[in-house]
């Protein structure tokens, strides 16, 4: 079973090797042949679907291919690390929940102590499960106790009323369970980290300390910045050897995160624009934009990455062209009907030059 994740092999039957794919190596299984294609990476139900559709594999052949890139067992661990999710999540609403109940009742030192010493044995249970070979439950225990740090510092501030600055709680929640981030290589607890730098970051600039030089909107300028770093951070890591990072849904959400709020402020330019020039902050979006775009279609075509910033891409140009179709057309209703087709007809051309573009990209978005 093992061979078929760690190599691309696919059973197939009837192969005519010169108009498909090239093989370096034929094997022989009663009726079906066995191909170690150059093309891919590794076997996947996508490409056995593609050899059935193209009939270069008959239905049994596909059955049995589909049977072991699926097996059981497969479902099975699936539904035990839901229920492991599932419990941390109901531990750590319970503690939150349980101070929050008996706030007034709780001594300030037994509030931060009791919380220091969960967290000092929740990093004991991960250090022992580590030890057993559990390395998801381990994980998960460890997230566990970075959430807890941030309870603590939570704790902290009302007992001793630091909320004036309160990015700092988050700044120092970060800084907190950064080692743990590093050393545990979990992709969750590293979403969990780039989310409460998010809160830090908007707080602190909601401090408002660059107000003479920026505006408040330019947050999400700084944002997509911060993502492209961290995605900047996380190809170095990835072409390093950290395979854990080198995950299909992390290159969407740092996608989204390089995207989405330049996206969003390039909107509200549009959308307040009367007449006047665009301002730097729309320009400097349009650079982080472009720059970024353009490096996932013609250098990396990394379907993740690309798809988001392609829809995103749509939608402003969409959004463009129809703003002002009202000011040609006489009438509300003929209006919409207008910017009704013009919507339905680029969406249309946009989806069919998505297609044409993407033709050649690795991978799936998901």
């Amino acid at each position: 079973m093992a061979t078929w994740f760690n190599l691309p092999i696919i059973w197939v039957s009837n192969i005519n090797e010169s108009t498909y794919y090239r093989s370096t190596d034929i094997l022989t299984r009663d009726k079906y042949k066995m191909m170690f294609f150059e093309r891919f990476e590794q076997a996947s139900k996508r490409i056995v679907n593609q050899l059935w559709q193209n009939d270069y594999l008959t239905s049994p052949a596909r059955d049995e291919a589909m049977a072991l890139l699926s097996p059981p067992l497969e479902f099975k661990i699936w539904v035990e690390r839901l229920l492991l999710a599932l419990g941390a999540l109901f531990v750590t609403a319970s503690v939150m929940l349980f101070f929050a109940f008996n706030w007034a009742d709780i001594p300030p030192f037994v509030k931060m102590g009791g919380i220091l010493a969960l967290i000092g044995l929740l990093a004991g249970v991960n250090w022992l499960l580590l030890g057993r070979g559990k390395k998801f439950a381990a994980d998960l225990v460890l997230m566990v106790a970075g959430f807890m740090v941030g309870v603590f510092m939570a704790v902290f501030g009302q007992i001793y009323q630091t909320g004036a600055d309160s990015y700092t709680l988050f700044l120092t929640w970060a800084i907190l369970i950064l080692p743990w981030v590093v050393m545990a290589r979990f992709a969750a607890l590293w979403v969990m980290w780039l989310v409460v730098c998010n809160f830090a970051m908007t707080l602190w600039w909601d401090m408002g300390f660059l107000d003479a030089l920026f505006e408040g909107e330019h947050v999400m300028i700084l944002l997509s910045l911060f993502y492209v770093i961290v995605y900047v951070a996380m190809l170095a890591a990835v072409k390093r050897g950290e395979d854990w990072l080198d995950k299909k849904w992390i290159k969407l959400l740092l996608a989204i995160g390089m995207f989405l709020p330049v996206t969003g402020y390039v909107f509200g330019v549009l959308v307040d624009m009367r007449g006047s020039d665009f301002d730097t902050g729309f320009w400097v979006s349009v650079v982080i934009f472009g720059g970024v775009y353009l490096y996932e279609k013609f250098v990396r075509k990394s379907l993740p990455e690309y798809s988001v910033g392609f829809f995103c891409l749509t939608v402003i140009v969409i959004f463009g062209v129809t703003r002002n179709i009202y000011e040609f057309v006489s009438g509300e209703f003929g209006g919409f009907l207008l910017s009704a087709g013009v919507v339905i007809g680029m969406f249309s051309g946009a989806y069919r030059y998505y297609r044409h573009a993407t033709r050649d990209f690795e991978g799936e978005i998901l």
